[in-house]
C-alpha cells in the first residue's frame, strides 16, 4: 500500500479541515477457472486486477470524512464520468457524534444488517459463492441506478441503519427503502453477531435474519433466513448455513443454500473454498460450486484454483 499524508488549511463551507489521510491499494488475482452444465466453461487462465483509491480527513470539530472509489469502475466511457447520478463504484461518507452517513456504492439497510455464510476462505472466482443457493444478501439494491443514501447509528453493542436508492424519474413509489439492527456481543471464547432487516420496493418486500458466530479456537458457523413477498416479485423463502475453521496459515469455509419458490423451479447448491496464507500479502486459493435445479437439466459446477496479491 502506497499512502501519502498531508495536512492544509483551507475553508470548506464553514469548517477548516484539520488533516487529511489518502491512500491507494491494489489487489489482483491469477489462475485458471472452468466448469460444466448449460452454461460449461472450458479451462482457461483467470487474471484480474483491482485499484482502490481512498482518502479521508477530520475538521477541526471532530467530524469525520471520507471517499472511496475502484478505479478499475470509473475511467473513459463510465457511466459516471458523464453523469453524477451515477456513483461509478464510489463511495462517500461523513462521520461523527452524530453517527454516519454514507452516499454512493454502499448497502442498503437489509444488506448491511444481514450476515453472508461463505466463511472465513475465498476462491478467485467467487465459486463458493456462484451457486444457485447462495444468497448475498443484495435485497433491492441495485433495482434503480445502484447509488444508495444510508445512515447509521450504534450504541453499546446495538447498531441500526435506515437507507434510499430513490427511482431516478422521480417516482415515489419506486424508491427502495431498507432498514436494518444489528446486535454483537464478545461471549467467552466467541463473537455473536446477530441481524435484521426489511427492505420494500412498490409492492414488494423482503425480510431477514441471520447470525454468525466466530469463536476463538478458529472455528466460524452461520445461518441466515429471508422471505421475499409481493405483487412485483415471486414468493420466494431461502435459507443458508456455512461452518468454517482457521488455524494459523490456513482456512476452509463450506455453505449451502436453497430457495423455495411459490412460482418457478426451486433451486439449491453448495460452495466450497479453502486457502493459504503465504504471507505479504500473497495467498493460494481453491474453490467449487455446485447448483442443483429439481426436475430441470440444468445443474452446473464450477471450479478455480490461483493467487491472490494485495499490495
Amino acid at each position: 500500500m502506497k499512502k501519502v499524508l498531508f495536512a492544509t488549511t483551507a475553508l470548506v463551507a464553514t469548517a477548516s479541515i484539520a488533516s487529511a489521510d489518502v491512500a491507494l491499494k491494489g489487489s489482483a488475482e491469477m489462475g485458471i477457472f472452468g466448469g460444466n452444465g448449460v452454461a460449461g466453461v472450458d479451462p482457461q487462465f483467470f487474471t484480474d486486477v483491482d485499484v482502490n483509491f481512498s482518502g479521508k480527513g477530520t475538521t477541526d470539530g471532530g467530524v469525520e470524512f471520507g471517499f472511496s472509489v475502484d478505479l478499475d469502475e470509473g475511467g473513459a466511457g463510465a457511466a459516471a464520468v458523464a453523469n453524477n447520478a451515477d456513483d461509478g463504484g464510489a463511495t462517500i461518507y461523513v462521520s461523527g457524534t452524530f453517527g454516519k452517513l454514507t452516499m454512493g456504492d454502499t448497502d442498503g439497510g437489509f444488506d448491511w444488517a444481514m450476515s453472508e455464510v461463505a466463511g472465513p476462505a475465498g476462491s478467485i472466482n467467487d465459486d463458493h459463492t456462484g451457486h444457485a443457493g447462495y444468497n448475498g444478501n443484495s435485497g433491492f439494491d441495485g433495482t434503480n441506478d445502484g447509488q444508495i443514501a444510508a445512515y447509521e447509528y450504534s450504541f453499546a453493542d446495538f447498531a441500526f441503519a435506515v437507507s434510499a436508492e430513490i427511482d431516478d424519474n422521480g417516482g415515489i413509489p419506486g424508491v427502495v427503502y431498507g432498514i436494518g439492527a444489528k446486535y454483537s456481543v464478545a461471549m467467552s471464547g466467541a463473537n455473536l453477531s446477530l441481524g435484521l432487516g426489511y427492505q420494500g420496493y412498490t409492492n414488494a418486500s423482503i425480510w431477514g435474519a441471520s447470525a454468525a458466530i466466530n469463536m476463538d479456537n478458529g472455528l466460524y458457523m452461520g445461518v441466515n433466513y429471508s422471505q421475499t413477498a409481493g405483487t412485483a416479485v415471486d414468493d420466494t423463502q431461502h435459507y443458508g448455513i456455512g461452518l468454517g475453521y482457521s488455524v494459523d496459515a490456513v482456512s476452509v469455509g463450506v455453505n449451502y443454500g436453497s430457495y423455495n419458490r411459490t412460482v418457478g423451479a426451486d433451486t439449491s447448491g453448495f460452495g466450497v473454498a479453502a486457502q493459504y496464507d503465504l504471507g505479504g500479502g500473497m495467498k493460494l486459493h481453491a474453490g467449487y460450486g455446485w447448483s442443483d435445479r429439481p426436475g430441470t437439466a440444468f445443474d452446473t459446477s464450477s471450479y478455480s484454483f490461483g493467487a491472490s496479491m494485495s499490495f
